[in-house]
């Protein structure tokens, strides 16, 4: 049920998490057993939202990753018109952390409180309603400082104040199921970690209406394991390192059909003073897969313990359609750091495309582990 709710894949938080919080839900409500417990899923919509509150634990805070924010900023320093109002979805929005700091993030970068409108949605109403009340607790600013322009101090917690909280507009909506989106347009997206968590299907429904949400050549951020899940024949990566965003490509007007000569790519030539990996990357997210690998290659020639290197190729053998070469690559780069996350997720999603649950349920739970680290 959850599955064809919200698209969860179980193996990526762990049977057992989700085992338990059935148990709590069925003894809070004092049933007697699952088939009861089931029962009451099935004709009680209040029930299955409390029980994906108690699945669903989020966990973030402000400015999480900080680099997309720096990018976001001066990107609208430098490339928006602030004569046009800036439209922003974050989504899932959890208790409000991002989109607040979105928020900040845009009035840091010059822009005035009526130049941008910043829609927050959520499946939770529990999490959503936290978010409005917008109280945190030290916890949700991870060591960071708390500017009192900004936040209002209220005895041991920290409120937003209120000219933020006017920017942003809280709404319940499963992003599955969402016809809201459908119906608004917005120049920069925010939807991190989500992805990781669904299912393929489920994956392709979310990818796909965001796209369809994102005007070119709009901005879209997600998190830096979800790269993969990009439609790099419609997005660019942004030129900054650790912001994991894309840029939607402008529409391409329709052309004849080339000649069998024009249709020969010639091999481009990067450019010199860049390391060998920053220009396969560039090159990846061109989409010129067969020199990216050459240069991967030539790279790791020269250093056979680089697991960012290893990560990389791996990606580029993925849109060759090599999944055997791809797979060796993951492995080569969790054997050099078991711990790399990125790679384990890669991994974790080529084996499910493949078929191979077991191995994947596997590796999501050495995921979880790290995680709780």
């Amino acid at each position: 049920m959850l599955r064809q709710k919200i698209g969860l894949d179980a193996s990526s938080i762990g049977s057992n998490v989700i085992a338990y919080a059935i148990e709590q839900r069925r003894s809070r409500c004092g049933l007697p057993n699952l088939k009861d417990y089931y029962d009451r899923l099935q004709h009680s919509p209040e029930e299955f939202d409390a029980l994906i509150e108690t699945v669903v634990v989020p966990e973030t805070w402000f400015f999480r990753d900080r680099e997309p924010f720096i990018y976001l900023k001066e990107w609208s320093k430098t490339a928006w018109n602030p004569n046009c109002t800036l439209r922003v979805l974050s989504a899932p929005c959890s208790t409000g952390e991002e989109p607040y700091s979105i928020a900040i993030t845009l009035l840091e970068s010059g822009l005035a409180a009526d130049q941008f409108r910043i829609d927050a949605l959520d499946i939770s109403q529990v999490a959503l309603e936290k978010a409005k009340q917008a109280i945190y607790t030290k916890r949700s600013f991870r060591g960071g400082a708390i500017n009192p322009a900004y936040f209002e101090e209220t005895g041991d917690r920290y409120q937003v104040r209120s000219h933020i909280r006017k920017t942003v507009q809280f709404v319940q909506e499963n992003l599955l199921e969402s016809h809201r989106l459908l119906e608004h347009q917005y120049n920069v997206i925010f939807c991190r970690n989500l992805l990781i968590y669904l299912d393929q299907e489920a994956r392709s429904r979310v990818i796909k209406t965001l796209d369809q949400a994102l005007i070119p050549p709009g901005l879209l951020f997600v998190g830096s394991a979800e790269t993969s899940q990009i439609l790099h024949d419609h997005y660019q990566s942004v030129d900054h390192s650790a912001a994991f965003a894309y840029r939607k490509a402008e529409p391409r007007p329709s052309q004849p059909a080339p000649s069998k000569v024009s249709a020969i790519k010639p091999v481009s030539k990067p450019t010199i003073s860049l390391p060998r990996l920053e220009q396969a990357k560039q090159l990846l997210d061109r989409g010129q897969f067969a020199e990216a690998a050459q240069l991967c290659e030539a790279h790791l020639l020269l250093d056979r313990t680089d697991a960012n290197a290893y990560l990389l190729l791996g990606k580029i053998y993925q849109e060759l359609n090599r999944p055997e070469q791809a797979e060796k690559a993951f492995q080569k780069a969790i054997y050099l750091n078991s711990q790399f996350y990125e790679a384990l997720i890669e991994l974790a999603l080529l084996k499910e495309q493949q078929g191979d649950l077991a191995t994947a349920t596997i590796l999501k739970a050495r995921l979880q582990r790290i995680l709780k680290l």
